[in-house]
């Protein structure tokens, strides 16, 4: 009897979530600041309702192997230090799946289609560029990095079946890398205000 009843339950589970499971189309734009001294690396990633990482969509393949030039042994965690301490480097596991959401970062934004099959979600998406610097952010007091990541986000309501929902920029990463906090945005960010000129999931 209890077979049955977990049967029955996982089937219901299993329509349900194969009711919602949709196509969307996310795109990122380019802004003026997309690429100066380097490319930017970024990722996107979605999070359950009280914040849980559930998996990656997106990461530039720098970002997702640690693949910097002359960084030290722990790499580079200030890149994107939200994204890095949710998933906990482990969002790619294997050469298959690392193939599936990455890529070189794209010169001019990018536009790629995901499968969500969560009925309530957060999408997050997470943009640095090294060596963004400004008169508050000097190589002397942030290192690499420059000016912190910035990370936007959006809630994706159950009934997302049409429109298109723009992520709003909510904070920053962490300057150093030491949290996976979304930080207040502090008024001396220039630049990496500029990264990216939107970013927005469209219901197919």
């Amino acid at each position: 009897m209890k077979r049955i009843i977990a049967l029955v339950t996982f089937g219901m589970i299993l329509t349900t979530s194969m009711l919602f499971a949709k196509e969307v189309t996310i795109s990122v734009g380019a802004g003026e600041c997309w690429r100066q001294k380097s490319d930017p690396q970024f990722s996107v990633w979605l999070e359950d309702e009280n914040g849980n990482f559930i998996r990656t969509l997106y990461v530039t393949q720098r970002a997702s192997k640690k693949n910097w030039r002359m960084s030290p042994k722990e790499g580079r965690p200030e890149s994107l230090p939200v994204w890095y301490h949710k998933s906990k480097n482990k969002a790619v596991k294997t050469e298959l799946e690392l193939d599936a959401v990455t890529s070189a970062t794209p010169k001019g934004g990018i536009i790629f289609n995901a499968d969500i099959r969560e009925a309530n979600c957060r999408i997050c998406a997470e943009f640095n560029t090294s060596f963004d610097y400004n008169d508050t952010y000097t190589k002397k007091n942030s290192g690499v990095n420059g000016q912190p990541s910035v990370v936007f986000t959006a809630d994706i309501p159950a009934d997302f079946s049409e429109g298109e929902i723009l992520l709003r920029l909510s904070g920053t990463g962490a300057i150093d890398g030491s949290d996976g906090s979304i930080h207040p945005v502090p008024a001396e960010l220039t630049t990496a205000r500029k990264i990216v000129k939107a970013v927005a999931v469209k219901a197919n």
